[in-house]
């Protein structure tokens, strides 16, 4: 392969989109195993409720766990509901215990379920599911409820969802979301991603919203690098991603995801949709669900008061959620003679990466709050609605 015709001058989120891109034929997102469905929510302790962590624990067959530090002196009653709303109202009581844990059987395994725990000195109770939206065509979709703030505020179940890409959604998953009342899905995905892998997969009645985060430079690299992964092209792969190059390109991707116009004008619009009571439950995602979804995630989190940890520790979750999907991916490549250490770099997640991301904006603009009103042009009440809509307690 001539090394002229390599456009190096991309930008480099717009070439880790590009790998991502080239690899999503390879990547092949099976049904979700009993272990992949694990996925905790950790609420802190709202009315009487004396747990300040709940763990929720999914099998395959609908059963579910779930686990508490509790005091002998707390009577738990557990509701179910595939409403996240209110489950003790809308939903049917499926235990009572002393115990600390209870072990929930006989729910639809093909519904979504929401659990809410309420103590015998309590009215309201905490709302608790698992992380993972368990689906047959997508590997990384997750509900960020339960996850804390600085304050001991959380974010509200069942009503912003981050994902990987949605056009291979089965019909059972597509049934899944319309039960979960899903109002909007918002797509990073540039168009020439969208004509290369497929459209969303959604409910009747969701609304589909195109919001491109990265600008259309990656559809001839992604044809580029295809050829070089169908060919076994470690040259070209070695001088595209080798000698640190990989990790770099993705340093320097979150660093100009921050500044972006594009990417900018994309998160912008993302956060004013869920400031907005009407248009969630909404779901945002890209191709891998790990990059622009990550950042966008990160922003999210940033703004809503969680901690960095917290918030770095949910952007390294990809690698958890993703793991089989890439070591199937290796796999593949190691059978073409495709030298997988130069992919992983980009296929996984460094804090580094997000830590790009966030430093950039504090650097660029001092702080988030000027960032949300300089660098996104939201205003002071879009600010307040968003952390209305979002949380609880």
């Amino acid at each position: 392969m001539a090394r002229s015709r390599m456009p190096i001058a991309a930008g480099p989120a717009a070439l880790a989109t590009a790998v991502a891109l080239a690899l999503t034929p390879i990547a092949l997102a099976g049904p979700a195993s009993a272990e992949s469905l694990r996925g905790g929510s950790h609420a802190h302790e709202q009315r009487g409720l004396t747990a300040d962590r709940v763990d929720v624990t999914a099998s395959a067959d609908g059963a579910y766990t779930l686990a508490w530090p509790a005091r002998a002196a707390d009577r738990v009653s557990v509701y179910a509901s595939t409403d996240a709303r209110d489950p003790s109202r809308s939903g049917r009581l499926v235990a009572e215990t002393r115990r600390g844990t209870v072990e929930v059987k006989g729910l639809d395994p093909a519904k979504r379920w929401y659990f809410e725990l309420v103590t015998d000195r309590g009215r309201r109770g905490v709302v608790v599911a698992t992380t993972l939206v368990a689906l047959q065509g997508a590997t990384n979709t997750r509900d960020l409820g339960g996850i804390a703030t600085a304050n001991g505020r959380t974010l509200r179940f069942g009503t912003v969802f981050r994902a990987d890409a949605m056009n291979k959604l089965t019909d059972a998953d597509v049934a899944r979301f319309a039960g979960m009342g899903l109002h909007t899905a918002v797509d990073f995905r540039g168009t020439s991603e969208i004509a290369a892998s497929g459209a969303d997969r959604l409910p009747v009645g969701t609304v589909g919203v195109h919001a491109p985060a990265l600008d259309e430079s990656t559809g001839d690299l992604a044809t580029m690098i295809s050829a070089m992964l169908a060919t076994g092209d470690n040259a070209g792969l070695a001088e595209l991603l080798g000698d640190g190059k990989g990790y770099a390109m993705n340093v320097e991707g979150g660093a100009s995801m921050a500044t972006s116009a594009q990417s900018r004008t994309s998160f912008a619009q993302t956060l004013r949709r869920l400031a907005d009571p009407r248009q969630v439950p909404l779901l945002y995602h890209c191709t891998a669900g790990k990059d622009r979804t990550g950042m966008m995630t990160a922003l999210l989190l940033t703004t809503l008061g969680v901690p960095r940890a917290e918030v770095t520790a949910d952007y390294m979750a990809s690698n958890d959620y993703r793991r089989a999907s890439n070591e199937a991916t290796y796999a593949y490549l190691r059978s073409k003679g495709i030298d997988v250490g130069l992919i992983r770099p980009v296929m996984e997640q460094s804090p580094a990466y997000v830590d790009a991301f966030l430093d950039t904006i504090r650097r660029e603009y001092g702080s988030i709050d000027r960032y949300l009103t300089k660098g996104l042009g939201l205003d002071r009440r879009t600010i307040d609605r968003l952390r209305t809509n979002l949380l609880v307690g």
